[in-house]
């Protein structure tokens, strides 16, 4: 799958403004790793209709976060993919009805996903602050990457 210049200052302005973030390189898992625990352990795949009401809130939360200076974004712990956010953040998306971990979970995964969709569907080829994705994330990311495009482009003023 060629890139075509559109696609890649797409999905470079998506991942800008889904993670508020940005990212790093591939590196090997250090033995540590195991110990931590992550936003993504434990969590199922992300289903359509899940995915349908995150792109719901994620302007809303996107605009509250730009507001309140607030920055919500992957990290890397020992190796391990995470996702950082402030309990100020946890406490706006449990007000709109998600459990915190949930939402950057699926946050984090989305995110994922579109790289993946973007790097010509290599499903280990991701920055180490990225988590692993199932193929059927993938696939949904693939389906909605018009709505996923939609909601994601930076807004002026957000920065990272």
């Amino acid at each position: 799958m060629r890139k075509t210049g559109c696609q890649g200052w797409l999905a470079s302005g998506l991942l800008c403004g889904l993670l508020l973030c940005g990212l790093t390189v591939v590196a090997p898992v250090d033995v540590e790793a195991a110990a931590v625990t992550t936003v993504y352990d434990g969590q199922s795949p992300v289903e359509e209709k899940e995915l349908l009401r995150f792109l719901d809130v994620l302007p809303q939360f996107r605009s509250w976060a730009r507001e309140n200076r607030i920055e919500a974004h992957p990290v890397a712990r020992r190796g391990k993919a995470d996702f950082l956010y402030p309990e100020d953040a946890a406490r706006w998306v449990e007000a709109k009805g998600w459990d915190a971990r949930r939402f950057f979970c699926v946050m984090g995964r989305m995110a994922a996903a579109l790289v993946i969709v973007e790097d010509g569907n290599d499903l280990q080829a991701r920055p180490k602050d990225m988590p692993v994705v199932d193929k059927s994330e993938v696939e949904l990311a693939r389906k909605h990457l018009g709505s996923l495009l939609k909601v994601s482009m930076p807004d002026e003023g957000m920065s990272h």
